[in-house]
Formats: C-alpha cells, structure tokens, sequence
C-alpha cells in the first residue's frame, strides 16, 4: 500500500496535470477546476462546531423522509428524481427554502484548504456548489485575482480567471440546478454558462475536485463533455479518495475519465472526512510541489556573463585570444543554462545560416586555435539533432 503520493501508480496523471497548470511547455494548454459539494465538506468550517455541509445523498434523504415518511425504498433512487418530486408536490418555493436551510451559507468560514486551491493558476474554476465559499475565499486571494460569475449576463464583463456558479447561488440567485427537469432545460435556459463550459473544456485539461464517482453533478456534466465534445474531449481527472474497485475505474476510464486515486494513502484514518480532507491536502500539496520543481519558460533567467569589469568588452574585440578565453571560461555556466531552460532550443537546419555563423567566429578566433575543435563540437551536435546550447558540453 502507497504510503506517500508520489508512489502512487496515479501519481503521473497528476504530474500531467501539474505541467497543464503551470504550462511547463509552451505547447501545453492550462487546466480548468471544477469544485464539488464534497471539497466544501471538507474545507468548511462551521461557527457553531462539528456540523458539515451536506452532501448529495444526506440533502436527497431528508427530501425523501419528508416525500416517502415510513417508505425506506428512496436509498435506492435518483437524488434529481427526489428533488423533482419534492418541487412539484411542495413547490419551487419549497425546494428553494429547503437548500437555503440545509446550506445555511452565513454559518460557514473558508478553511486553510480554499487558499491552497486558489492560489494555484487554474485558468477557471468552475463550481456547481450553491454555497458563496469560494468568492468568499477568493477576496482573500491577490495572485492570481479571480473574479465571480454567479449570473450568464456577469459573463460579458468578468475576465479570466474567474469562478463561475454554474447552478446558482445562495443569496443571489433565485433559482438552484437541483432536480431533474432543472438538467433537461439547462442548455436552453443557461445558454451562455454551456457555451463557456464547453470552451474552457476544450481548451483545458479539466480536474474534478469534491465529487464521487456517483455524484449526479459529475455524472451530469460528464455526460454532458461527452455528448457535446466527443473526440474533442480533453481527459477529465477525477481526484480524491475514491476507494475505486478494477470494474469501477474501468467504466470511469471508458467515460474519458482518469481516475486519481488517493485512497491508500489515507486508508490508515477511519473518519470518513477526515480522509476526503486529508486527500484534498495532499493533492493540492503535490501539485503546488510540482509547480516549485520546475522553472516556467516565461519565467526562466539566463545566468548573467558580465564580469564587472568594465575593460572587457572592448578588449575582447581588441584581441581575440583574450575573448576566446573569456568564452572558454564561461562554457561551463553557459551549459547549465542549457539544461536549466525549459524548452529545448535545436540548430537551424539552414546550413546557411550555419555556415555565416561558422565563418564570423572563425573570423574572429582563428588565432586562437579554438574555432576548429567548437565546430567539430557542432557538428557532432547537429548530426544528432541535440540542441544548439549543448555545444559547450
């Protein structure tokens, strides 16, 4: 069993996603966030003590006990379908009253958790949480600076990278996505939120974060990338201690979902949140670990080659052994660099470029009896195709 997150056999999923977040290559697109009920579980605190935000199957059961009484057979129904039957025998009133009860927004302060997630780069953060957590968090954050999207028409001012409430929220909106009938219409009646969702899906690799294999909001919307994306699709990571048996991550893997399983690295807890909250630290931890390790290409600094002497630089054009010498004492800082930069820089394939290169340094260093051994270096290099700044290995 793995005992840190590194030997995990998913570790290299979250490396990719990692090198997607920090845009290691300057090929790679960004990665999206999309937040669930479960990451406010487990990031929450609440002003009065032990209580926890409710998840799909508590808020489903206490609509059923109020629809069924006695009747023990809605453990095994569709939570939308409750919530549906629960609006139309109580009313969209009801419904609205009963979230706003259960949530009980006001009584909840961000935990440590809300900055680890916001201050990574995510290019959006898409939540369908009904709680105001995250904008909440998010004042707090300075770098990057998101901005929130609670309504379509925020959409045609609020820039990126921005949090957007895709099924409403708590004290702003008077409508939530919670039951059956809320899905079907939902790319008719939020148009604007489906078009961006499906932009930042194409244009990212997407992470699930607070959500369980089961969850009607995960199956909903990735279903819905499926649909609508098809081969378009970029892989979706579903991360957290998902305690996943070989037939489930199968048929996650067959619905374009990479499983990120944390589970044996928490499974020595036995309090069910504590290890969701555990697992949420831990990923959030590798992938800020990831992002330290390595040095973006925008961010990456050659090694400085001035001497401080201020005589140098008319006299290596004055004498040209004492500028091949200069030259020769930098080729060791000059190789460093080379392994240090992010992006591998290779040689024109212009042999005339090459060659005029090749002309103005022999120009210059004939004397010196060094040309002749660096070209033979080039050379050698070129052949293989290695990178232009290797020739001072």
């Amino acid at each position: 069993m793995s005992t840190t997150i590194t030997e995990l056999p998913d570790y290299p999923a979250i490396k990719k996603l990692a090198a997607a977040l920090y845009r290691f290559d300057a090929n790679h697109h960004g990665a999206a966030i999309m937040i669930g009920a479960g990451f406010s579980r487990s990031a929450a605190t609440h002003v009065g003590g032990q209580r926890k935000i409710p998840l799909w199957g508590e808020f489903t059961g206490k609509l059923a006990r109020e629809l069924y009484a006695k009747d023990e057979s809605w453990n095994f129904i569709d939570p939308l379908r409750v919530a549906e039957e629960y609006r139309t025998y109580f009313g969209q009133g009801a419904l609205n009253d009963r979230i706003r009860f259960e949530i009980d927004d006001s009584a909840w302060r961000v935990g440590p958790l809300y900055d680890a997630l916001l201050t990574l780069p995510w290019g959006e953060v898409l939540t369908t949480n009904w709680d105001t957590l995250l904008e909440r968090a998010a004042s707090n954050v300075h770098s990057p600076y998101y901005t929130s999207v609670t309504k379509p028409s925020d959409l045609a001012w609020a820039r990126s990278p921005r949090i957007i409430k895709l099924h409403g929220t708590i004290g702003v909106t008077e409508t939530f996505i919670a039951a059956q009938e809320d899905y079907r219409t939902y790319p008719q009646q939020f148009a604007a939120f489906v078009n961006v969702a499906r932009q930042v899906f194409i244009e990212n690799e997407l992470c699930l974060l607070g959500f369980s294999g089961d969850d009607p909001n995960f199956l909903q919307w990735s279903g819905w990338v499926r649909d609508h994306l098809g081969d378009h699709a970029r892989k979706i990571y579903l991360v957290g201690a998902l305690d996943l048996s070989a037939a489930k991550r199968k048929q996650l893997e067959s619905m374009n979902v990479a499983p990120v399983d944390l589970f044996s690295i928490v499974a020595h807890l036995d309090d069910r949140d504590l290890r969701h909250q555990e697992a949420i630290a831990k990923f959030l931890e590798a992938l800020t670990s990831e992002g330290q390790s390595r040095v973006r290409p925008q961010d990456w600094q050659p090694t400085s080659l001035y001497t401080g002497e201020p005589n140098d630089h008319p006299r290596m054009y004055q004498e040209p052994s004492y500028g091949a010498s200069l030259l020769s004492a930098q080729i060791t800082t000059l190789q460093k660099d080379r392994l240090a930069y992010p992006i591998a820089l290779h040689t024109s394939r212009d042999d005339g470029v090459v060659n005029r290169a090749k002309k103005a340094f022999t120009r210059d260093f004939e004397s010196t009896g060094e040309a002749s051994k660096w070209w033979q270096r080039v050379g050698q290099r070129r052949s293989s195709g290695t990178s232009i700044w290797a020739i001072g290995a």
